[in-house]
């Protein structure tokens, strides 16, 4: 949204046309039409279209073939709204001097105005042929090719007015127009500093909200704040340049509050509210979304996204209970799964975990063609550790949802805290062949590699090779695969093979420079080859990658006693016990915070 406009071409020329004078009767019959056609446009500059009009035709019935007298019948004509009697006329001033090029601008501009830009652009283009250098032709087709979005050749022309009549207002402005049009918000900038700021409002408001465009698109977002905010105070009903207001304020970080935005427009539809409460809400503006979205549900009870958007704005607000009250008002009115699968939301924040759980089942039944929706009831009962419902949620979820990654993924967990660790692993995997590239799977797969006996492995490393194959750029799948056949060919002992998982892995930190988790087991490999320098290289590598992490010191640890360096294992390893301890501490915090979650067994959910 960049609220800008284009200034309406509207010059009509009035110029009288040249008239030979080879007799006494011709130089009469011009005079005649001379005093006509200055009476007409005496008229026509007092605002008496009609009167003009008038006098014009009783020059032409009397036998006057003037091409001025034509000319002013147009304008006159266009000026009642009598369209095709104008461009009947303007067509005889065409026919009367066809070498002129006024005939051929007005009836462009009438076109113009009829928005015949094609037509307009032709007509502009035989003006342009006869007068290279008139000012209404070079404008008006200038102004007509940036109607049918020929940015490129439109700047030319108007690049060609400007020339004529540096300074003139409407062309500078249609210039930069089509030059910010046709992405060269630079040039546009370098057009518009030229073009002075207009005294009348309407064209103002245009100038500085082109100003804003233009600074917007040079990432100036400050600029292009106070560009918005000016076209703003001088047209303060414009929603439009509201909402471009706002957008500039969001991109420039600018804390959008009550009390540092301006007031928007009054009487806004429900659609114009809403906008701007979705547009504050997703900047984290909460407070300020507050009374557009609850405005947007007074305007309409029934709107549902108003429902749901003005709920979530109460969440993050702190106001969970105020959202909750919002979306039973909600469900009296109509019973749907996003405003249960909401009100679950809102239930989970307040603590009501079990009324969450059942309204989360609730959105399932309601909408069992949703997969968001058995997620969330999934996650639910995970995060609660209520792992049998949450298991039978995502089996259910994979058999209707099969392309669903996080469907899988869910699965995975909930067999992995049971210990059934080679489910998981099978669960893991088809998430991974549904999405190589998922961050969530990539990451949840590390949880399995020491779960699995050397058997479980035999079944999954086929699927992992063929994944690492299929993408030989990515760190994750080389890590995933070089673990795991690491792992299972560790297990074999002396018959194990480690040249390949050790390619896999050098293979993952090299695509990766950042990865500990690579580096921590291919500094095992290492160690299991007895290679103790490059496998503490590693492993002090993790630990500079991740320094929290408890894993690499109590391996190092271990090695540097192999080594016989006993000081440098004994840092290692008191390292290790301070971070197992604030790892535990952190355990034990996190179950803390969650209440006691006894649940009935869930309904199906296999409708």
């Amino acid at each position: 949204m960049t609220a800008i406009a284009a200034v309406t071409f509207c010059a009509f020329e009035v110029v009288a046309a040249a008239l030979p004078q080879d007799s006494s009767s011709q130089a009469n019959s011009k005079a005649t039409a001379q005093a006509a056609y200055e009476r007409a446009v005496e008229l026509l500059q007092q605002g008496n279209a009609a009167k003009a009009l008038a006098v014009a035709d009783a020059a032409i019935w009397a036998g006057a073939r003037d091409p001025s007298l034509y000319n002013v019948k147009g304008l006159a004509a266009s000026e009642l709204g009598r369209d095709a009697e104008a461009q009947e006329s303007f067509r005889a001033v065409i026919r009367l001097s066809p070498k002129s090029a006024m005939g051929y601008n007005n009836l462009g501009v009438l076109f113009s105005k009829l928005g015949r830009y094609q037509d307009a652009a032709t007509n502009f283009r035989e003006a342009h042929a006869r007068d290279p250098q008139n000012f209404t032709a070079l404008l008006g087709l200038g102004t007509s090719l940036s109607a049918l979005q020929k940015y490129d050749d439109a700047a030319k022309y108007l690049e060609k007015a400007w020339a004529v009549r540096h300074g003139d207002f409407q062309t500078g402005y249609e210039w930069a127009h089509a030059l910010f049009e046709a992405k060269q918000p630079a040039a546009a900038n370098k057009v518009l500093a030229q073009v002075p700021v207009p005294q009348d409002s309407d064209s103002a408001v245009k100038y500085f909200s082109l100003t804003g465009a233009i600074a917007a698109s040079l990432q100036d977002n400050a600029g292009a704040v106070e560009a918005y905010r000016q076209a703003y105070a001088l047209s303060p009903r414009s929603y439009d340049i509201y909402l471009a207001l706002l957008q500039a304020s969001v991109s420039s970080g600018t804390n959008l509050t009550l009390e540092n935005l301006p007031a928007p427009p009054e009487s806004l539809t429900v659609d114009q509210n809403l906008t701007i409460g979705l547009v504050l809400l997703s900047h984290d503006a909460y407070q300020a979304a507050i009374p557009r979205l609850e405005r947007a549900l007074q305007q309409d009870e029934s709107n549902e996204t108003a429902s749901l958007n003005l709920a979530l704005a109460y969440k993050d607000a702190g106001k969970a209970s105020a959202g909750i009250e919002v979306i039973h008002r909600a469900l009296e009115k109509k019973r749907s799964g996003a405003l249960y699968n909401m009100l679950a939301e809102l239930q989970e924040a307040s603590g009501q975990y079990v009324d969450a759980a059942e309204n989360y089942q609730r959105a399932v039944e309601l909408e069992p063609a949703n997969e968001d929706y058995y997620f969330d009831l999934g996650m639910e009962y995970l995060s609660h550790f209520t792992f049998g419902p949450a298991h039978d949620v995502f089996q259910v979820g994979t058999q209707k949802f099969p392309n669903a990654a996080r469907q899988y993924l869910g699965l995975a967990f909930s067999h992995y805290a049971i210990r059934e660790y080679p489910q998981a692993a099978g669960a893991f995997t088809k998430a991974l062949e549904i999405d190589p590239e998922s961050p969530a799977v990539l990451k949840a797969w590390n949880a399995v590699l020491s779960s699995l006996s050397p058997a479980d492995w035999e079944a999954i490393l086929p699927r992992l090779d063929k994944l690492a194959q299929a993408h030989p750029q990515s760190a994750d799948l080389a890590f995933c695969y070089g673990a795991a056949l690491f792992r299972s060919e560790f297990a074999k002992g002396p018959k194990g093979a480690l040249d390949r998982p050790q390619a896999f892995l050098e293979q993952s930190v090299r695509l990766r420079a950042d990865f500990p988790a690579a580096r921590i087991e291919l500094a095992g490999l290492y160690a299991a080859q007895k290679q103790d320098r490059k496998a503490v290289d590693q492993y002090v590598e993790a630990i500079r990658e991740d320094p929290k992490s408890d894993i690499p010191h109590y391996r190092l640890g271990q090695l540097y006693r192999q080594m016989n360096q006993i000081e440098l294992a004994s840092t290692e390893l008191a390292r290790y016990q301070e971070l197992s301890r604030l790892h535990q501490e952190e355990i034990k915090r996190n179950r803390s915070a969650i209440q006691q979650f006894v649940l009935s067994p869930p309904t199906k959910t296999d409708n």
